[in-house]
């Protein structure tokens, strides 16, 4: 069995990309509403956290190459944006911050995943050239099949969103949460690396080293914020 995948005449990727913020951030104020969190809260850290999101992800994207200037969406980018608006948010609005930080990190695994359909239908972030079952064809190159690389992502992000959930909604200590699911992400992103179609065979490769970059600096963010929540309680 393989999949085909058509030659959009306008490709689906930017849209499915935003869907995905959209869904996630969704997704984010209905865990917030649960625990109480002031709808002026939500509405703030959302227009601040989003405007991050796009900004840096869209930042990390960014190249300049010989056919010109190259834009994209970089899924590591995102991540670290979003950390960045919600401390800076904690910072202004000190409306239950640890539950509002859960929030978003639990969800940001679901954005990922969902986009990685865009990259599924615009051909990007492929796997390398495979034949098996339910290998993927593009009609734009019917001459080449690839590892669906984007749909072990979608189903390993998913998987990933419903166990960061379950953490977020039964462990009192959500701080403590959001450490645990940014442990799962980092090796899980590190992992799917190996199979990408411009991953070189070697035992660390440059895309594996950004992410370890990315998840170093989410790490010093959280750890910072989680030091500057100690200082404003007291």
């Amino acid at each position: 069995m393989q999949i085909h995948i058509p030659d959009f005449a306008w490709s689906p990727y930017g849209l499915i990309v935003v869907l995905s913020v959209v869904i996630g951030f969704a997704a984010a104020i209905l865990l917030m509403r649960k625990f109480k969190v002031q709808k002026e809260t939500i509405l703030y850290t959302c227009i601040l956290t989003f405007v991050c999101t796009i900004a840096i992800s869209l930042f990390a994207a960014f190249s300049i190459t010989e056919n010109g200037i190259q834009i994209g969406f970089s899924g590591l980018g995102a991540v670290v944006g979003m950390v960045i608006g919600l401390f800076i948010s904690a910072l202004i609005i000190k409306d239950k911050p640890d539950i509002v930080m859960a929030s978003f990190i639990c969800t940001a695994p679901l954005m990922y995943g969902l986009a990685k359909a865009g990259c599924l239908l615009a051909g990007c972030c492929h796997g390398k050239p495979y034949s098996g079952p339910f290998a993927l064809i593009y009609h734009k190159s019917a001459e080449e099949s690839f590892f669906p690389a984007q749909i072990i992502d979608m189903t390993v992000f998913i998987t990933v969103y419903i166990i960061s959930l379950n953490l977020v909604l039964r462990m009192k200590n959500k701080v403590r949460a959001i450490y645990i699911i940014i442990a799962i992400l980092i090796p899980v992103r590190f992992v799917l690396e190996y199979l990408r179609h411009y991953h070189d065979g070697s035992l660390i490769a440059s895309g594996q080293i950004t992410v370890l970059i990315a998840g170093a600096a989410a790490l010093v963010v959280i750890t910072i914020w989680k030091a500057v929540l100690k200082l404003s309680c007291r």
